[in-house]
């Protein structure tokens, strides 16, 4: 795959907090993923004792391939991605009685990323894994970019019988450039599940992200 996309640091229209610094010749779903699995590192210490113990009882599988990456998608949550949206990495991975799994998509044009993520623990950790995902991508300063909203709302949609809240924001980049961000937390098939949404503001088609929530089973 490319690296002349919404990650790369060679395209100057895109700000340094989307260069992972990766190796020759691993795709862009791999260097975000990668990335990415810094947030779950946290979540995993979070929720378990014993990060020697851990990492050694842990089942970990990475893939870029379209049907696995549709499969976990699937496995975490019943939802309509929409075709604007092509699959990009996916992983699942198994720690102390524990699952995480989280696929990743890239806008078509580009401009934007898609992540859904879930963590098999009760459903009291619902409202921290959305604070911890932000928060450690905000640490790493390499998955998502520091934006500088100047609009925000919260939208309740019903998801399995229950209101659910979701964030839609509107913001600047370092560069000036507009971009909307929209991310909430529901019910997964196996535990809390997080929604995550930034692209570019001349990409963003409103209509089919909210088609998108609503589909959520």
């Amino acid at each position: 795959m490319s690296d002349d996309n919404f990650y790369s640091e060679e395209n100057d229209s895109q700000p340094e907090e989307f260069s992972a610094q990766p190796k020759q010749g691993m795709s862009t779903g791999v260097k975000v993923l990668l990335i990415l699995l810094g947030v779950g590192g946290v979540v995993l210490l979070l929720c378990c004792g014993g990060l020697f113990y851990a990492f050694r009882s842990t089942e970990f599988k990475m893939t870029e391939k379209k049907e696995d990456i549709i499969d976990i998608q699937n496995e975490i949550t019943e939802i309509t991605i929409p075709d604007s949206f092509k699959p990009q990495a996916g992983m699942s991975m198994k720690i102390v009685g524990m699952e995480m799994r989280m696929a990743i998509y890239e806008e078509a044009a580009k401009q934007g990323a898609l992540i859904l993520m879930s963590i098999g623990t009760p459903d009291d950790g619902m409202v921290d894994l959305e604070k911890e995902f932000q928060k450690n991508m905000r640490q790493n300063n390499q998955n998502q970019r520091e934006l500088k909203i100047n609009k925000e709302e919260e939208r309740e949609f019903m998801i399995k019988g229950k209101k659910v809240t979701f964030n839609f924001a509107e913001g600047t980049d370092k560069n000036g450039k507009e971009f909307h961000q929209i991310s909430g937390v529901f019910a997964g098939k196996k535990g809390p599940a997080f929604l995550f949404v930034q692209i570019a503001s001349d990409t963003y088609n409103e209509e089919e992200i909210v088609k998108m929530i609503e589909s959520i089973k």
